[in-house]
């Protein structure tokens, strides 16, 4: 009996520590904005910014012209080991206040990342791109166990400037996105700046 309690306690450690290595805590239930705040209150989260108005593709999957009008809170997880650390943006709808969208972004844009004046870290990224493809095909993974046969899997650039990728589950209440841009070197532009992004999202667009 013991060894039974204990390989059961084993196994949820097991899970536990999966979950926080991934960083993920993923909650896939549409909320209120009050529930919202209450759940990430329990994810060790602080609230760190606002947008008074946003735009989110209303069916990434097909269309990338037209948008949904959102108003956004941005919140900052606990560690959870990987760098850039965790954003959820929480996208939601201006005049009812209906969750319409959530992003769990590990990237730099959240939102007032000045590219610019942060050209060392920039360059530092540009030699983690093993780091960040181990924490996408963790996460592809994981999608792949909950979600099933993805509807679109499409490697939009691999050369030596980037490289992106996007793939697509879909549900009849959801559609889930899991993306990938790195960028293998700095694109410096004359009066535009550095261009380069470095991000790995999960996209959940409510329909």
């Amino acid at each position: 009996m013991k060894k039974v309690i204990i390989k059961s306690i084993f196994s949820t450690l097991l899970i536990c520590l999966s979950i926080q290595l991934l960083g993920q805590t993923i909650d896939w239930e549409k909320k209120s904005k009050e529930e919202v705040v209450q759940f990430e209150k329990l994810q060790d989260s602080n609230l760190v910014d606002s947008i008074a108005s946003y735009g989110i593709l209303k069916n990434p999957h097909i269309d990338l012209e037209t948008l949904t009008s959102t108003k956004v809170l941005i919140f900052k997880r606990g560690d959870d080991g990987f760098n850039p650390p965790l954003h959820v943006w929480y996208h939601f709808d201006k005049e009812s206040e209906e969750l319409k969208g959530v992003n769990y972004y590990w990237g730099l844009y959240n939102p007032s990342f000045n590219s610019s004046k942060n050209k060392p870290l920039l360059k530092k990224l540009t030699k983690k791109e093993k780091d960040f493809k181990r924490k996408y095909k963790e996460l592809e993974k994981e999608l792949n166990a909950k979600w099933g046969t993805p509807i679109k899997n499409k490697k939009i650039a691999d050369n030596n400037v980037k490289y992106v990728e996007n793939i697509f589950w879909e549900d009849d209440e959801k559609i889930v996105k899991l993306a990938i841009k790195f960028f293998r070197k700095l694109v410096d532009r004359p009066r535009i700046g550095i261009l380069a992004d470095f991000k790995i999202e999960v996209m959940v667009t409510y329909k």
